[in-house]
């Protein structure tokens, strides 16, 4: 989610009828626990606490179920056929000699792992040439464009009447993320709604109409819920916006849908942002940012739900460590919308050196400073007092891991947690080495990154 022009961005679910931070209720997959060996069930799965390197975290494996009382009741909810394998009942009259078996459907990944060492950037060489990797981010991320095809996706793009934003701007950057992640799993349906202060209350009455429109369904869609989303991402003044500038993605896996879908508020004033003079202007990239968010929740389509969750966002978010969602989100955002390099440069040197704000709690700058950040087991969500840091070290790690193994690198991540991986498990995986090794490096470079270039402090 971006919040003001800062580009300060912050993703929300909705769990019990309340915008909250997308935690899952008790032991999350990933999380931390308190003494190894214990143990905590849950129908169909239990949470055992494990020690991963220095780490006490919990890991979720599955359990056979007990036969259910009665056949549960899905119809409120249904999962469409094309995007999920809903586990079948448990039949009457099992064969003995056979245990049924489902089929899992595997998230799609269109790249050779782990990604090839032998580009301008590698973990090996990386220290040796700090001042090259956003150049060279940037660029992996152009030529990944330049070399796919634009995957079709069905999209509908709603601009308020008052709205200064240009709709052929906004559909070629959504048009270029669609083409870098050619070849994922992706949502079959995607929609924006795209306003400013002076729109605000027609967007509170667009919404049901685009969602009717899109055929969705789910708790994002229900009015008090909408209401609350876009006065959320403005400045009011009791019931009016007086300005607009955040943007939040949403999913509607509880209403049985996996299509994709993003609102996004436009700032007033200074020229309004969102014209096609502005192109290159950081708040823009609020179009692919929160596309981005989108296709992290669509690599879990076909990844059943845990105790607790309720979107594919709360998946997503359960998989990494806690900064990743927000960084990748700026990392291809950013790059993708801006396809000048010079303007990319500005824009990242800004961001990563942004102040944070008093309540944020700065790592030592160092090495181990660093990689104890990036490793470090904190809340997912703007409650986090460390949250803002997602945007600005996160984005600078996050564009590091772009830039030693391409864009399409860092959705593999979330690509291969959809099909069950812990994040540990997925960061080999992708890249060839342990997550404890890559957590190392990128600690040095980014102790590197800002010796050069130090975090602001106002």
């Amino acid at each position: 989610m971006i919040k003001r022009s800062s580009v300060i961005l912050v993703s929300i679910a909705l769990l019990g009828g309340t915008l909250q931070p997308t935690l899952a209720a008790g032991p999350v997959n990933g999380g931390s626990c308190a003494k190894a060996g214990s143990v905590q069930g849950a129908v169909g799965h239990r949470f055992v606490c494990t020690k991963v390197g220095k780490k006490l975290l919990w890991r979720a494996t599955p359990v056979k179920p007990l036969a259910p009382m009665a056949a549960p009741t899905p119809a409120a909810t249904p999962a469409p056929a094309a995007t999920s394998t809903p586990t079948p009942a448990p039949s009457s009259s099992p064969s003995p000699s056979a245990t049924p078996t489902v089929a899992k459907v595997m998230t799609k990944i269109p790249l050779s792992l782990p990604v090839p060492q032998n580009g301008t950037i590698t973990f090996a060489n990386a220290i040796d040439h700090i001042s090259e990797i956003p150049t060279v981010a940037w660029k992996r991320v152009q030529d990944t464009i330049a070399a796919n095809s634009l995957e079709s996706i069905p999209t509908t793009i709603d601009i308020g009447p008052n709205t200064k934003a240009d709709k052929d701007l906004i559909t070629a950057a959504v048009n270029r993320e669609y083409t870098l992640f050619a070849g994922f799993q992706h949502f079959p349906t995607y929609g924006m709604l795209v306003s400013n202060a002076a729109d605000e209350k027609w967007a509170e009455a667009q919404a049901p109409q685009t969602f009717s429109k899109m055929g969705i369904k789910g708790a994002f869609t229900r009015q008090d819920v909408i209401n609350r989303i876009l006065q959320g991402n403005c400045e009011m003044n009791g019931t009016t916006a007086v300005n607009c500038s955040g943007g939040m993605a949403v999913d509607f896996r509880d209403g049985g849908s996996s299509d994709g879908f993003s609102f996004l508020s436009v700032e007033t004033g200074a020229g309004d942002f969102w014209t096609s003079a502005n192109r290159n202007a950081g708040p823009m990239t609020q179009v692919d940012h929160e596309l981005t968010h989108n296709y992290q929740f669509a690599q879990f389509i076909n990844k059943p739900l845990l105790p607790g969750q309720n979107t594919k966002a709360d998946q997503s978010h359960a998989f990494t460590p806690w900064w990743v969602s927000e960084a990748q989100a700026n990392g291809i955002g950013i790059a993708v919308f801006i396809d000048n390099v010079q303007d990319y440069v500005n824009v990242r040197n800004s961001t990563v050196t942004r102040y944070p704000g008093s309540r944020a709690k700065l790592p030592a700058f160092t090495a181990a400073g660093l990689k104890s950040f990036l490793s470090d087991s904190q809340e997912t969500g703007p409650q986090n007092s460390n949250w803002p840091l997602a945007y600005t070290i996160g984005y600078a790690a996050m564009e590091a891991l772009i830039a030693i193994g391409g864009p399409q690198s860092t959705l593999a991540l979330y690509a291969l947690g959809g099909n069950g991986e812990t994040w540990e498990e997925a960061f080999q995986h992708v890249y060839g080495i342990s997550w404890d090794e890559g957590s190392t490096i990128l600690g040095q470079i980014l102790a590197a990154e800002y010796a050069s270039k130090p975090m602001r402090q106002s």
